[in-house]
């Protein structure tokens, strides 16, 4: 389905499953069609044209060029983050997640296995039976803005939002809860902090992955009032008593800094940052630092022991200071000479937040695209194609897939989960 070397030569698997997913309904709509029930196809090839066009969208995006280069640099993102975990937990074969745009004015991950019929355009699912068959992603997927097209830097968000796919699809959720409530936190603040967990971990992972540069990014994005996950920052309310399902926003730089500090990364100094993180009056500055040790300190059961840091932090410190020296090799017209997809876009994100017009004047994004583009190895993801004894159990997971959806277009209803 994927020509080699071809903009979707990196989304075989992907490609896979959505054609086992559906492949199965058209061929039950070609048998209702001589079997005395046409009268049944009309409404059930409309609701199936429009569950294809969910994904039809997100790959064609990948045949133009313009979208294509970001949208590119975004899965290698999301992979860089995601594929070491998966790898390691033993969990294959998973297709990776794919990142598309979205109206949605915050990224948001969506799920393996979750319901998605709300993403599709309004009005457009015609029958109970259509809207069930909307009811379980193959594969996770990541949106972003469109607005992120234009903005590189934002983009280092995505590793946020693969976070979360490592956490469902290596089952850390119990792990991470344990951590939180283990560690050493005021009684009355560890429920906050239990309710945080999820997207404390996120913060976590994508501060260590891509380090310093998380932090401004984040603080430029939670500034402009939109969180993450769609989530919008809280004004007026008492920090102390935040029932959102993030921290508040103080309390998530606080603990990107320090994940990123734990992780080993140089620091860069962003005085924007720190007053977000340091103020006299934060009450969340011991407890940040806690919650990013409980998570950075020792193995993971469900990563096979290793940490974090061993599993995530690419420009390691003993590659000394190489994304900020990217970030003046960037700023000084050249290439950053960073090794990662997350060395690269951490570079320009800092490069941007240092001097955004030297930024726009020498197309440091566009510059940074080109590089990330360049360190990508050819074929198929690393790992990503199982071997020849697990073909036929992964072919037949996503035929059982298939027919999960026949079921759901036989069934009066069908429940979701989202």
């Amino acid at each position: 389905m994927s020509r080699a070397g071809g903009p979707l030569e990196k989304h075989r698997s992907q490609l896979d499953a959505v054609g086992a997913l559906l492949g199965a309904a058209v061929a039950d709509v070609r048998v209702r069609l001589t079997d005395g029930r046409a009268a049944q196809v009309p409404g059930r090839v409309l609701d199936l044209h429009h569950v294809w066009d969910f994904y039809r969208t997100r790959f064609l995006l990948r045949q133009v060029r313009a979208y294509r280069r970001f949208l590119d640099v975004a899965d290698e993102l999301a992979w860089e983050t995601y594929g070491p975990a998966v790898r390691l937990a033993g969990a294959r074969p998973k297709e990776p997640p794919l990142v598309g745009f979205s109206r949605a004015a915050s990224p948001r991950a969506h799920r393996r296995g979750g319901a998605y019929h709300d993403l599709l355009p309004r009005g457009g699912i015609h029958t109970p039976e259509g809207r069930a068959a909307a009811a379980r992603l193959p594969f996770p997927v990541i949106d972003v803005p469109w607005s992120f097209g234009s903005h590189l830097p934002a983009l280092l968000t995505v590793a946020h939002e693969a976070a979360h796919h490592i956490d469902d699809d290596c089952g850390l959720g119990a792990e991470i809860a344990e951590r939180v409530s283990d560690a050493a936190l005021a009684p009355d603040r560890r429920a906050h902090w239990g309710r945080w967990a999820g997207e404390a971990f996120a913060d976590v992972c994508a501060a260590v992955l891509c380090g310093p540069a998380y932090a401004a990014v984040l603080a430029d994005l939670l500034d402009s009032g939109d969180d993450e996950d769609g989530e919008d920052g809280e004004d007026g309310v008492d920090e102390r008593d935040f029932d959102g399902p993030h921290p508040p926003p103080e309390a998530r730089l606080r603990l990107a800094a320090a994940a990123a500090r734990l992780a080993g990364h140089p620091d860069t100094h962003d005085r924007d940052v720190e007053d977000g993180t340091d103020a006299e009056d934060s009450g969340y500055g011991p407890e940040a630092d806690v919650v990013a040790r409980a998570f950075m300190t020792d193995g993971w059961s469900g990563l096979q022991g290793l940490s974090l840091a061993e599993l995530l932090v690419p420009e390691r410190a003993s590659a000394g200071a190489a994304v900020p020296e990217g970030a003046r090799r960037l700023l000084a017209g050249g290439p950053s000479r960073c090794s990662s997809t997350a060395g690269v876009l951490a570079a320009a994100a800092l490069a941007f937040r240092c001097e955004p017009a030297a930024y726009d004047r020498r197309e440091v994004g566009e510059r940074a695209v080109s590089e990330v583009l360049a360190l990508r190895a050819a074929g198929s993801r690393a790992g990503g194609r199982p071997e020849p004894r697990n073909e036929e159990r992964h072919s037949g997971a996503h035929h059982a897939a298939g027919r999960a959806l026949l079921a759901a277009l036989d069934a009066t209803g069908g429940s979701t989960r989202q």
